[in-house]
């Protein structure tokens, strides 16, 4: 029973273009439905090309699919193919295509395209494959019948996508200054440097606030040590306040306790404030002449002078 081959679906391929199924002309491949290994042709010049290995039968077309029976020939290389699609090796055919007309409109345009999309296109012939281009492979012959190597973009028929289609790729185009008409490695290419720029410009403010963040740092340890400093004076003010009478202590500590809280709410007029309080004088004082004397000592200087007489 002969193998039925997908021909060609409408599937995007590797090298980023479709052919529109009901675009396809079949008849001329239909009175030579030729089969070929690779896309390989027998040459005159070269010793390395092969004979068709078979025929196509029952070529039909399946909704988006042009399907298609191989037939392949008694000859030992053709048979040797025939026995690897038999065991399932090989499953994948490839449909050989003249490009006629191609469209960039948005309808026809799919996710991930770089191609315009051929709308209208003749088969050529079919080959069996190894590896194929998309799930049902594609080759591509020029209007003269020779295979074009698609990598080659001197000789690829098909022009790369412009992405002007979008209706807001105008405004991106004016903002990268680049012609209506860019492709997509065009918006790349002028994308590529910004990036670049973009990165050195993080970097570069990462730098400013790593610095800010160590001279904040910085000014947070002085200022935490003037306020340690200013606390541990107070303290010694407040202590010395309670020894020279500029302040009296109450039994529940109070006094203290009011200090402490003035000072956290307005630490220099606090401290200014006890400093400015006169200290109390002690008793020989109150109790001494002008000259600052007081009576006991005026009292013992006395004793010591009759002593000597």
């Amino acid at each position: 029973m002969a193998k039925t081959f997908v021909l060609h679906d409408e599937s995007l391929n590797t090298q980023g273009f479709w052919m529109v199924t009901g675009g396809a002309d079949l008849e001329q491949f239909k009175k030579n439905p030729i089969m070929l290994w690779n896309h390989n042709r027998s040459w005159a010049d070269r010793e390395d090309t092969l004979l068709p290995i078979g025929h196509w039968d029952n070529i039909r077309v399946e909704k988006d699919r042009i399907l298609a029976d191989a037939v392949f020939d008694s000859d030992d290389f053709s048979q040797k193919i025939a026995q690897k699609v038999e065991a399932g090796t090989l499953r994948m055919a490839s449909a050989g295509a003249i490009p006629v007309e191609t469209s960039t409109d948005t309808g026809y345009i799919k996710q991930g395209q770089r191609y315009e999309t051929v709308t209208k296109w003749r088969m050529r012939e079919a080959s069996i494959v190894d590896i194929g281009a998309n799930n049902n492979s594609l080759a591509l012959y020029d209007t003269e019948g020779n295979l074009i190597e698609l990598s080659d973009a001197s000789k690829n028929p098909l022009k790369e996508l412009t992405i002007q289609n979008n209706n807001h790729m105008k405004e991106v185009f004016n903002h990268l200054k680049l012609a209506d008409n860019a492709t997509a490695q065009d918006v790349l290419g002028a994308i590529k440097p910004i990036e670049k720029e973009n990165i050195q410009l993080k970097a570069d403010l990462k730098k400013e606030q790593d610095e800010k963040k160590l001279l904040q740092d910085r000014i947070d340890a002085i200022e935490l040590k003037e306020k340690q400093e200013k606390r541990a004076s107070f303290d010694k003010e407040l202590a010395d306040a309670f020894k020279d009478g500029r302040l009296s202590e109450k039994e529940d500590g109070s006094v203290k306790k009011e200090m402490i809280s003035l000072y956290e709410s307005s630490p220099d007029a606090t401290l200014t404030m006890i400093r400015a309080l006169t200290p109390r004088k002690s008793v020989s004082v109150a109790l001494g002449d002008s000259k600052g004397e007081s009576a006991w000592e005026k009292r013992q200087k006395e004793i010591e002078e009759n002593a000597k007489k």
